[in-house]
């Protein structure tokens, strides 16, 4: 059974997510290299996650961060490859990059940039000659 679009929806909802958390208090600056982001903007996504006093919790500050990378992944467009892409350069564009420690979203990528020929492999037809006995 085929199921490589649900994989990589699969793959792209897991970077998102796992890029918020890992970014969250940073999440401003990834913005920025991302999108051009106003203050305005950053300011809207922060909003719905305000306590009473107006403050966005340290630990729910990845909230914000999923919010933009959801909304920015939608505006890049269905390639998942281009999302995580976009995605890993603008990590590697920031002051002290999270990529240098960070590994598992290189190794996404190089895994969705395989990801046509691991399909191909697995749903072609097999010639009894490629078999070695």
């Amino acid at each position: 059974m085929d199921c490589q679009g649900l994989v990589v929806r699969l793959i792209q909802d897991f970077v998102l997510l796992t890029t918020a958390v890992e970014v969250a208090q940073r999440w401003r600056e990834l913005a920025e290299k991302l999108a051009k982001v106003s203050k305005q903007q950053m300011d809207a996504y922060e909003s719905p996650h305000r306590d009473r006093n107006g403050v966005v919790d340290s630990e729910a500050m990845w909230k914000p961060a999923y919010d933009f990378l959801l909304t920015w992944s939608h505006q890049i467009g269905d390639s998942y490859r281009d999302v995580i892409q976009e995605l890993h350069t603008g990590l590697d564009r920031m002051k002290n990059p999270i990529t240098k420690r960070w590994k598992h979203l290189t190794g996404t990528l190089i895994l969705v940039n395989t990801l046509d020929i691991l399909r191909a492999a697995a749903f072609s037809p097999a010639d009894q000659d490629d078999f070695v006995i």
